[in-house]
């Protein structure tokens, strides 16, 4: 009899994917496998959900022969479950060797994951099996796998690790997961011909079958390009062939984020020097929108950055820096004569840090409505992000402000904006008479402790910023009216405790007009504040694209935003496996050997 871990080797040779799902019911599972196993992809359902085992088991029951794999296995006893259930493999978070003997007990397909521990598993498998790791390889190729998470932690890094593993073990086949998206799929593929790719993005339509089925055919365009036509072909209702659908599609091909703003040039002295001390300044480059984008693009999701810059080259440099961490930077004006400067003086312990603009008459606030082909931008994105301070420049850039919403609203793009409310460029009345028309067409608001006061007058009952103490229980009804007054899908507060200038308590609350949720609280020795409330945002925008629930994406947010403040310059350099590891709870910052 075949063994079932081989029969489901062959199909994922044959289209290389799988979809991970985390289910909200067992029916999800049904509905997915429904859409996926027709078109040759695997279903990967994650333990991390109370309802994986049910789904197995509603899955199994509907359809016998079904080929699944347990994702996010963490215990032996998890495996086992999994195991009676009747999975055909089983996918853990990291190296655990008592998964590995469950599964290899079982003959059954076993993938552990990480960066780190290829060779260890594939030797306790052949251990097991009581043969050598060439026997393990020829006679049980479906457990000469290895996981690779998260692949998009340090594409370059991984690239070598995956060849160095390949010289000494060769044929093993890595399965990349974790920053997987739709966008980037198809260069993954490229790289890696004999990789198999994993993805959240697969199932996050599970209640849309048509719509899931339009991801998975455009994954399977970018992963194994005409060679899907045929499976994915039989399968289209009626016997009509959607070959056609998987050639490259602007949907395929466009950002799965675009944001738009000003990037400036960042003056500061060094730490500990006030301004009229320096002699003296450090250079880098920030703004909130571009702050988003790197975020985004660094951990694997497809952003577009738009605005305009000089022709000259400090405009270059700021482009430059954007392209380092892989944002699009193809809708960007190259225009004007300036880069808008702010200057920051780092504060200590009691003195409070301090910020000097010079951004009069910059490039993107001279901007022109109808300088900007918004749907060509738009073409296939998912999300638009913005911010208050964008509009705040000036009036042209509010009116160009107002026709990117409008044009994201008649796309079908989600779309968010942070208050950011900046009383250096204007004042609360006018703030409010601008961006009340605004927020009305967006889904997601995002806000500090302060924002919704300032721009909406909507207080935190005895909230007092400036001394640092906050009054918590009132945001739940912050983030409640701001949900019911603009029909928000989501509101999200960050909140700080300023116990100095050098150290803070950070955390957020979110609100879905059902629920108000909260996050754990983080005390953080301050390094560079500036840029995290960008980080949470961008976060909160990941954790939502990636189909993780909202506190596991307020929790995404609070983490990076976090660790984003011990970090200098504006852009946040952590990765995905950083932001999870402390999302889950370690907080102690021992060293990494």
């Amino acid at each position: 009899m075949v063994n079932r871990s081989e029969t489901l080797w062959r199909t994922l040779l044959d289209k290389r994917s799988i979809a991970l799902l985390n289910p909200k019911s067992p029916e999800d599972c049904v509905r997915a496998y429904d859409v996926l196993a027709p078109l040759g992809v695997v279903l990967e359902i994650a333990f991390r959900s109370e309802h994986a085992l049910p789904g197995i088991e509603a899955v199994r029951q509907a359809h016998p022969d079904a080929l699944l794999l347990a994702g996010t296995v963490l215990t032996r006893d998890q495996a086992g479950a999994a195991l009676v259930a009747g999975v055909a493999g089983v996918v853990s978070a990291d190296y655990l060797p008592g998964v590995v003997q469950a599964c290899v007990e079982a003959d059954v397909m076993c993938v552990p994951g990480g960066l780190a521990d290829c060779g260890k598993q594939l030797v306790q498998k052949a251990e097991l099996y009581g043969c050598s790791l060439e026997e393990l390889r020829r006679d049980r190729p479906w457990q000469w796998i290895y996981k690779v998470f998260p692949a998009m932690a340090d594409e370059a890094a991984v690239r070598e690790t995956v060849k160095a593993w390949r010289a000494v073990y060769p044929g093993v086949r890595f399965v990349y997961t974790g920053g997987v998206t739709p966008q980037n799929v198809g260069r993954l593929s490229r790289q890696d011909p004999e990789g198999i790719f994993c993805g959240s993005a697969l199932a996050r339509r599970v209640e849309d079958s048509d719509g899931m089925r339009k991801d998975v055919v455009g994954w399977l365009g970018e992963v194994v390009g005409g060679e899907a036509g045929g499976a994915a072909g039989g399968a289209a209702q009626g016997g009509a062939s959607i070959e056609p659908a998987l050639q490259k599609t602007p949907e395929t091909e466009s950002p799965g984020v675009v944001t738009f703003g000003e990037i400036m040039l960042r003056l500061s002295p060094p730490p500990g020097l006030r301004f009229r001390q320096a002699t003296n300044f450090d250079v880098t480059y920030g703004g909130a929108e571009a702050n988003v984008a790197a975020s985004l693009a660094q951990w694997g999701l497809s952003s577009r950055y738009v605005t305009a810059l000089p022709e000259h080259d400090l405009g270059s440099s700021a482009l430059a820096k954007l392209r380092s961490v892989g944002v699009d930077t193809s809708a960007i004006l190259r225009q004007g004569d300036r880069i808008g400067i702010y200057f920051l003086e780092h504060g200590a312990s009691q003195r409070p840090s301090r910020v000097i603009y010079d951004r009069a008459a910059s490039a993107v606030s001279l901007i022109q409505p109808g300088e900007i082909d918004w749907e060509a931008v738009f073409a296939g994105a998912s999300w638009f992000h913005w911010t208050g301070i964008t509009p705040a420049l000036s009036e042209n850039a509010a009116e160009v402000t107002r026709e990117a919403v409008g044009a994201a609203k008649r796309l079908g793009l989600t779309v968010s904006t942070d208050l950011n409310y900046r009383s250096k460029l204007w004042s609360k009345e006018r703030a409010r008479e601008v961006m009340t028309s605004l927020v009305e067409q967006v889904d997601v608001v995002v806000g500090n402790e302060e924002d919704a006061a300032d721009v909406f007058g909507i207080r935190a009952g005895n909230t007092d910023v400036d001394r640092g103490t906050l009054d918590f229980e009132a945001y739940e009804e912050v983030a409640s009216q701001l949900v019911k007054r603009f029909d928000l899908k989501i509101s999200a507060i960050t909140l700080r405790e300023s116990h100095s200038a050098s150290e803070n308590s950070w955390s957020a609350c979110l609100h879905t007009g059902e629920a108000f949720l909260r996050s754990r609280s983080y005390r953080i020795k301050l390094v560079d504040r500036v840029g995290g409330g960008d980080a949470f945002t961008a976060g909160l925008i990941y954790g939502m694209l990636s189909g993780k629930s909202h506190q596991e994406a307020l929790e995404f947010g609070v983490a990076a935003s976090c660790l984003k403040q011990t970090i200098t310059g504006d852009f946040n350099m952590v990765t995905v496996a950083e932001v999870e590891t402390l999302a889950g709870g370690v907080t102690s910052g021992r060293i990494k050997r």
